[in-house]
Order: structure tokens, then sequence, then C-alpha cells
């Protein structure tokens, strides 16, 4: 139960962190991460973490893929309408779970200000020239690697980076009620290529409702 629990809050995580979207018109295609897991993890609980992202672009739409043992996340995001669905497959189980702008614009609102001071070192990350960055919250600092070569405009509104410019290709994610889990996500690809209208919609079979409802369907309270 335990490991469910932390799939339910890497969902939450996902939902209110991580989602990635963008406005511009100009890159059409998707990134490719690599996920890796930081320090020392239980191997039971490791081995239900995931591995790869894949962050789909295509005009005011973002789709994030995401899968582990325990199942599949997809996150579909709208810049322009502040709307966002997850898609959830667990254990067979499909769910659709859908915000509404106002539910979206109160997430973000309760996402602490970051502070970004820019360094001189660089890398090449997937291709692309990356610069180093200190990013701070809530007390905490972390590096994060930024490239202003793939023409996103606001491409981390509704993330713990928001006050981030340009597109990371390098940082880490805290997953866990006390942080206990740190995930390294890399790019490994860029790539452009046509993405279908049919990514960002809800596929059949997916029962909808709301985050909290899903939390309290599986014992992860409010």
């Amino acid at each position: 139960m335990k490991i469910l629990n932390l799939f339910i809050l890497f969902v939450t995580v996902l939902v209110s962190i991580n989602g990635m979207a963008q406005k511009s018109k100009s890159f059409v295609g998707y990134i490719s991460y690599d996920i890796k897991t930081l320090g020392e993890v239980e191997p039971a609980m490791a081995a239900q973490l995931p591995t790869e992202n894949l962050v789909y672009f295509n005009g005011a739409k973002t789709r994030i893929e995401q899968k582990s043992a325990m199942g599949s996340t997809v996150i579909i995001s709208n810049i322009e309408t502040k709307e966002q669905i997850v898609l959830i497959d667990i254990m067979g189980q499909k769910y659709a779970l859908k915000s509404s702008k106002e539910e979206t614009e109160n997430a973000q609102s309760q996402i602490p200000k970051g502070t970004v001071t820019m360094g001189t070192e660089t890398k090449t990350i997937a291709g692309y020239n990356c610069k180093k960055a200190d990013f701070t919250q809530d007390g905490k600092t972390s590096a994060i690697w930024i490239t202003d070569e793939i023409n996103l405009n606001n491409s981390n509104w509704q993330t713990q980076y928001k006050d981030v410019e340009g597109v990371m290709l390098e940082y880490n994610q805290i997953t866990g009620q006390e942080g206990e889990i740190n995930l390294l996500i890399t790019a490994k690809e860029v790539k452009k290529e046509k993405v279908k209208d049919s990514m960002f919609t809800v596929p059949a079979g997916y029962q909808e409702m709301s985050l909290t409802e899903f939390k309290k369907m599986f014992g992860g309270g409010q």
C-alpha cells in the first residue's frame, strides 16, 4: 500500500509541479527525458518509479507521458484555456482527472516564488547548448540547465520553475511527503515532428473524476 500511495503522491506532484505547457507555435515535436533516482531508495520502491518522460508540444497544447511498473500517467495542458487533463492507467483501471481554469490558477498561486541565479558554466545536452543556473525556492537550492535554442515561450508556466525563462533540459524533482525521493531528469532527445490533435483528447474507456475524488478512492486523503 505504501507503494500505491507513493504513486498517487507522484501523480499529485506531476499535476501541480511537473506539467510543461507553452504557446509558441515555432517548435512542434517532443523532448524525451531520462529519469534517474539519486541516493538510496528501497529496491521495491525504486522499481515502481518512472525512468522516462516524453513531453509533446503543439501550439498551446502539451502532453507529458510517463510510465512505471504501477501504470502510466499522461498530463494534457493548454496554456490558453488553462485547463488540464490527467489520464491515469493504474492496475488496469483508467481515470481521467480534469482541472478547470480556476483550479489550475489556484494550484499555480500556491507555488512559492523561485529565484534564478544564472552562472557561467555551460554544457551540451541532447545537442543543445545549455547554461547552468541555481534555482532557489523555499530555502532550497538546486542546479538547473537551461537552453534558449528551443523556441518555446513560457515553457514552465505552471511548474515549480515558473520563474525560469528558457527550456530546462536537466533538473531535479523531489518526490515524497518529506522529500525522500530525488529524481534527476535529463533530456536525451529533442525532435521536431508532427503531433496529432487526438493526442490531446480523452480516449475511450476512461472514467472522469476530480483529483480529490481519485485520492479519496485510494485512501490518499484530501
